[in-house]
């Protein structure tokens, strides 16, 4: 029998056990406070203080409960492994589409991560964030073949409206759908903003990607080329092939300027 196994199943097949470590863990409590903190009866809370007891996981210091070395050891043990387990279930629909290899890096790379899903009932969840984003950072690059017209309007109060400044390369597609928007103004009003440098790339562009004040943001799209979600981290290895993603193609990019807009943009692109 795998008794490690059972304490495991033991601390995990209830929703009070797992609180009364945590509380624990900040300091000796009452049987009142843990009961308050569970929202569980005097009666639940005095078998689940028995059974840490009896575990050596806890002990009674007038009246009150404290964890004991070894409490402290599994608390922090089974803390590891659920929020293990929180990244492995937050992330289990969009690992397929990362490129780990090529970014260099693991799974627990992305423990602290932060993930936005964009879900049947919040298809717009990825869009929502990065308007949030647009809003609080002062220094943004952004790498995308896709700039709907709530994120022209975001990056217009940000920029011209506000101080943050921007670098942004767009595929073909994004100018002739925001010149034919009704936030074409606004566009325009970007790309003579003399905080914003704004690059078409004329080809595909396989991973879209952002920084806002450091924070790398991956775009993450499924086999049929839908947003599915969005993974933020400022992890050094997943921020620096998010720079590093976003220059390769700015490098190979044709700048442009508001006098620009006024061409056709195939003759921009010839001319570059």
């Amino acid at each position: 029998m795998d008794h490690a196994l059972d304490d495991i199943r033991y601390l995990a097949d209830s929703q009070h056990r797992p609180v009364v470590m945590r509380m624990l863990v900040d300091g000796e409590c009452s049987r009142a406070e843990l009961r308050d903190a569970t929202g569980a009866s005097s009666a639940t809370v005095g078998r689940i203080v028995g059974a840490f007891e009896e575990r050596g996981w806890l002990v009674r210091n007038s009246g009150d409960y404290a964890l004991t070395a070894l409490g402290r050891f599994v608390a922090t043990s089974f803390a590891q492994v659920h929020g293990d387990m929180a990244v492995a279930r937050e992330l289990h629909e969009l690992l397929p589409y990362v490129p780990l290899d090529e970014i260099g890096i693991d799974v627990e790379h992305l423990t602290d991560a932060t993930v936005t899903h964009a879900t049947r009932h919040n298809p717009f969840a990825v869009v929502s964030r990065v308007r949030e984003l647009e809003r609080t950072s002062e220094d943004a690059r952004s790498l995308t073949d896709f700039f709907p017209e709530p994120c022209i309007e975001g990056r217009y109060e940000s920029i011209v409206r506000g101080t943050q400044t921007f670098e942004a390369v767009f595929a073909p597609i994004v100018f002739e759908s925001a010149l034919a928007s009704d936030f074409a103004a606004e566009f325009r009003a970007i790309v003579a903003s003399e905080r914003a440098d704004i690059y078409v790339y004329n080809g595909p562009i396989a991973y879209p990607v952002m920084v806002h004040d450091g924070v790398g943001c991956l775009v993450v799209r499924d086999e049929d080329d839908v947003s599915i979600g969005m993974i933020e981290s400022d992890r050094e290895r997943f921020a620096e092939w998010v720079s590093d993603t976003f220059e390769t193609y700015q490098a190979n990019a044709t700048l442009l300027t508001a006098e620009s807009l006024a061409q056709p943009l195939e003759e921009v692109l010839a001319e570059a």
